[in-house]
């Protein structure tokens, strides 16, 4: 299978997950707090069928082939980001995440105990880190979907809210493992 045909096929299975976590997410506490949105700007029109449920006509778009020419000459694309990416709390206070501008499946995992790292998707971390191991996080498959469990245990999309610990002091690093230049620090004061 070609490197194009397999990403793809990837990106099909993501958006059927997306789908399905959409339809059975229950929503998390949302009143007050301080919040950080995953966004993102997929064009639907050009990435694969499914990968990309943008509803919204906001903000900017780009195109499949957009996103990996900005990975390939930049190592990140500034329109994938967590807005509020870099907080400081005090312990206790309210913290989530959730799905605000996009439509593309993101996670928002914990990676304090093993720093910033590669992503879960082979061909990404090709792309970013020159080559395709996959984040230690990335090796659970879930038996049902075969994708990496963390998509469905952090995994955003609308309609779900992600609660963070606010409760132990320190600096808390997240980072999609689907997209990993997509990270947040919450420091705990």
């Amino acid at each position: 299978m070609s490197k194009g045909v397999r990403l793809r096929a990837i990106s099909c299975a993501l958006g059927a997950v997306a789908a399905a976590l959409a339809l059975s997410a229950t929503a998390g506490a949302s009143g007050g707090g301080r919040a950080i949105q995953a966004q993102d700007a997929c064009d639907p029109g050009t990435f694969p069928d499914g990968l990309c449920a943008r509803t919204d006509n906001s903000g900017p778009r780009v195109t499949f082939d957009g996103l990996f020419a900005d990975l390939t000459s930049k190592g990140s694309s500034g329109h994938w980001r967590f807005a509020q990416n870099n907080l400081k709390v005090h312990r206790g206070e309210t913290v989530t995440a959730a799905m605000g501008r996009g439509g593309e499946l993101h996670t928002f995992t914990d990676v304090t105990t093993t720093g910033f790292t590669a992503g879960c998707i082979p061909e990404i971390n090709q792309v970013l880190f020159g080559r395709p191991d996959p984040n230690p996080a990335c090796a659970a498959v879930d038996p049902a979907s075969g994708l990496p469990a963390v998509f469905l245990r952090d995994g955003l999309f609308p309609g779900r809210t992600i609660s963070v610990d606010t409760r132990t002091r320190g600096t808390h690093l997240f980072e999609c493992l689907i997209h990993p230049w997509m990270q947040a620090t919450v420091t705990v004061e």
